[in-house]
């Protein structure tokens, strides 16, 4: 059916998109030794460069979205992204090298709220957590090839190449999104047919009054918080605490985050709409157990004596991590009106990026300073363990919303 070849598509954007993601982890020392760059220099062009441009550009986004054609808005900016990923690959100097990541951070910021509002408009509420997970494996299988198959381009032929070697699936993904893909009846996956997008104040006030919506936000920034910590620093952790060189480093994390992160998407995705099939309270419910999860084997990865321990229990806290996506993303758009979903997609995206994202690995980097005259080497284990237990009060804010959702439900015009 042509719904589950746009989801096909999307699918694949989402993939060439984190493939490109993870590949600017892997290059970051070739830059550093071509451009004479500092680590801060190397922060700013990996991390804030990106991060504030994704910021101001998503949720003017996410509102235009709610107001064109998303289809052939999510194509614009799919292709103005791979041009400014190949230029990454021709940029002679620094200030070159921050402008394409401004560039593809404004651009990025389109994907999620254009790809998800379009898939809830062809999935119906029973099936949506799981098509929206399907959307997510794109994330961990795109990080996976980016550490692996970008690392090698980069190896063998330079890092200018694996750039343009990123940017290429984009340009052809752009055309057949346009060519084989049609725009979707705002509504349709729920039989609802609403009125035009209403201001972005309306959106806001709307959302303000679901508790079971801000429950869930404010639960899902603290586990990104949280992931985004151990994800960003678990390279430094295997180096320092188990001796591992790079290039075991980046098989273990390719395998667990990527391998891992995929099967435990889809696997979290098709649960969720079992359980909510019956009662919609199970969802959050779910997703609070996987936050239970997630501080417990972060925790056994960050303290566990042996690699092959730590290995395990990065794989099954990388498949609970990734699982919460799909769960997550398709609540939220339930508990919204269907010509709201695109900006409020943008909305909770930019909060998850700006002060999960944005906080989590900073705090961690912190406490490890902070603990080093105690715990030497070993600092960022217990800054892991520290940061790791934001999901403690994740867990309380879960079960909140499994209390409030029938009526948030309902309050979003569909039945609970």
């Amino acid at each position: 059916m042509k719904k589950h070849l746009t989801l096909l598509v999307l699918t694949l954007i989402a993939l060439v998109q984190f493939f490109d993601r993870a590949l600017m982890v892997v290059i970051l020392e070739p830059l550093k030794q071509e451009f004479s760059l500092s680590d801060s220099q190397l922060g700013l062009l990996s991390g804030f460069s990106y991060a504030a441009a994704f910021a101001l550009a998503g949720i003017p986004l996410g509102w235009l979205a709610d107001r064109s054609n998303r289809r052939n808005l999510l194509a614009g900016l799919l292709g103005v992204w791979s041009l400014a990923v190949a230029f990454a690959g021709s940029a002679n100097s620094f200030a070159a090298l921050v402008a394409t990541r401004v560039g593809i951070g404004a651009m990025d910021a389109g994907g999620q709220p254009c790809s998800v509002s379009i898939i809830s408009d062809l999935y119906s509420r029973e099936r949506r957590a799981t098509a929206v997970s399907i959307l997510y494996v794109g994330i961990p299988l795109g990080m996976l090839l980016g550490f692996m198959l970008g690392a090698m381009v980069a190896a063998e032929h330079g890092w200018r190449n694996a750039f343009y070697v990123a940017a290429a699936p984009g340009l052809i993904l752009a055309l057949l999104l346009w060519l084989l893909t049609d725009e979707p009846v705002r509504g349709g996956g729920d039989g609802l047919v609403e009125p035009a997008a209403p201001k972005l104040r309306d959106t806001l006030s709307f959302m303000r009054g679901q508790s079971a919506l801000l429950y869930l936000i404010a639960a899902s920034v603290l586990v990104t918080a949280s992931s985004s910590a151990m994800m960003s620093w678990i390279g430094s952790l295997l180096v320092r605490s188990h001796g591992l060189s790079l290039a075991e480093v980046g098989m273990i994390t390719a395998l667990c985050m990527g391998g891992f992160g995929a099967i435990g998407t889809i696997f979290f995705g098709l649960l969720a709409d079992r359980l909510g099939a019956n009662d919609m309270r199970a969802q959050p419910r779910l997703m609070a157990l996987a936050a239970g999860l997630i501080a417990l084997l972060g925790s056994a990865v960050a303290l566990l004596p042996t690699v092959a321990g730590a290995a395990i229990a990065l794989a099954l806290f990388a498949g609970c991590v990734a699982g919460l996506n799909g769960p997550t993303y398709a609540l939220s758009q339930s508990l919204v009106r269907v010509n709201m979903r695109a900006t409020s997609m943008a909305i909770l995206v930019v909060l998850l990026n700006l002060i999960g994202v944005g906080l989590g690995p900073t705090i961690a980097g912190i406490l490890s300073d902070l603990f080093a005259t105690r715990f030497g080497a070993d600092s960022v284990r217990w800054a892991m363990v520290c940061v790791l237990s934001l999901n403690l009060p994740a867990v309380w804010l879960f079960l909140r919303c499994a209390t409030t959702i029938r009526a948030d439900l309902g309050r979003a015009g569909l039945a609970h």
